[in-house]
């Protein structure tokens, strides 16, 4: 029997949550009977891991952030394997991508919303990006704070969008104490050095800057704390050279693009997030499942997902002095640490499921359908929780 065909459009397979999401997302979706095929234009270390789960991908190349051939390379592709179901995610294949759905006759068209993207502030482009959203049927948020953003911002109509928060695997991120101690013998942490990091890439949005400017007041109390920054993007010569200026090394090391996620979360004491804005930092949900104290800036996205002073301290952003008080309360505080991560990872559990996740957004997809006239049992059958 034909399974539905989910096309997923993302401007790349890089680093980053959007890229994350994606791939929990579409391994989910095959296992719970879908046939998913992802298209992306950059590439990136998440082109092998998705295609070591089996999933199908296509390069779709774009030359520039607007490019008619582009979308009519993604028009090509709809028609030369159909798709029920066109899934986007991030701007430029929000862009493209659901105008070229409706041209391809695409039933059943979605994007998935992110971010509070810095560029929704500029009223040409919100709008812009807003009147694209006529050819979607449904807008999905990542949280109610990112939907009110856009809401605000790219004026699109409150009927076109649904939350469905993100969730991930809270299993993926318990059980690495080993590879914890191998991290720290690999990077040459001294095992009971107090550890602190920030992962995701490295862009304006993540102001690591005030990170380094918080982990010099941090030395100056506790001269054996390291720092990690994990991943990798456009600013790290920038950052590396601010790094050398402040005089961080050796007691900070830019890792690069890693692929062992949970086990760096595992070695960390404290995961620290600078950020100026996020949608719902899939990061932040790794880290609190991974049971690790949290310190981050009080933004829309966190601050929805959070409980303060019990799963993470807040601080302003673009504070340093306050950022580094909050990381040298948890260091020098083993017993909050324990609790604030046990807190966090219940709250996971309890609220950000992975499973409930691609339930709601499988669930979504079949409401659509059936909406555009589909009979479902033409199918076959779809199941939940991956089971």
């Amino acid at each position: 029997m034909k399974k539905i065909h989910a096309l997923h459009l993302i401007d790349g397979l890089t680093f980053g949550g959007a890229e994350t999401l994606l791939r929990d997302l579409a391994s989910g979706l095959e296992r719970r009977g879908y046939r998913i095929t992802v298209g992306y234009s950059t590439p990136g270390p998440f082109v092998q891991e998705l295609a070591d789960k089996g999933l199908t991908l296509k390069h779709i190349p774009r030359m520039g952030l607007v490019d008619p051939v582009f979308m009519f390379r993604m028009v090509k592709l709809m028609r030369s394997d159909p798709p029920e179901i066109v899934h986007t995610h991030l701007f430029k294949s929000d862009f493209h991508g659901r105008l070229a759905a409706r041209l391809a006759g695409v039933p059943v068209v979605i994007s998935t919303l992110h971010n509070n993207d810095v560029w929704a502030n500029n009223w040409f482009l919100g709008r812009l990006y807003g009147a694209t959203a006529y050819w979607a049927d449904r807008l999905i948020a990542v949280s109610s704070e990112v939907r009110e953003f856009h809401l605000r911002k790219t004026r699109v109509s409150p009927q076109k969008i649904v939350v469905i928060e993100n969730g991930v695997d809270v299993a993926a991120f318990t059980g690495h104490e080993d590879k914890a101690k191998s991290i720290r013998a690999e990077l040459d942490i001294m095992p009971d050095a107090p550890l602190l990091g920030i992962i995701g890439r490295l862009k304006p949005q993540k102001d690591i800057p005030t990170f380094l400017l918080a982990a010099v007041e941090v030395l100056r109390e506790q001269p054996n704390a390291r720092f990690l920054v994990v991943g990798d993007g456009p600013l790290q010569s920038e950052l590396e050279i601010q790094s050398k200026s402040l005089g961080l090394f050796p007691s900070l090391i830019f890792t690069g693009m890693r692929k062992d996620i949970p086990a760096i979360l595992a070695a960390l004491d404290v995961l620290v997030l600078s950020s100026l804005w996020e949608g719902l930092p899939v990061i932040l949900l790794e880290g609190m499942a991974a049971a690790r104290a949290v310190v981050s800036t009080s933004v829309d996205g966190v601050v929805g997902v959070v409980l303060p002073n019990e799963t993470a301290l807040l601080v302003p952003q673009k504070n340093p002095a306050d950022l580094a008080q909050a990381c040298l309360k948890l260091i020098q505080n083993p017993a909050l640490r324990q609790s604030m991560g046990q807190s966090g990872q219940e709250r996971v559990i309890k609220k950000y499921s992975l499973n409930a996740m691609i339930d709601k957004i499988s669930s979504l997809y079949v409401e659509l359908l059936q909406a555009r006239g589909f009979d479902i049992s033409d199918f076959s059958e779809i199941s939940e929780a991956g089971n």
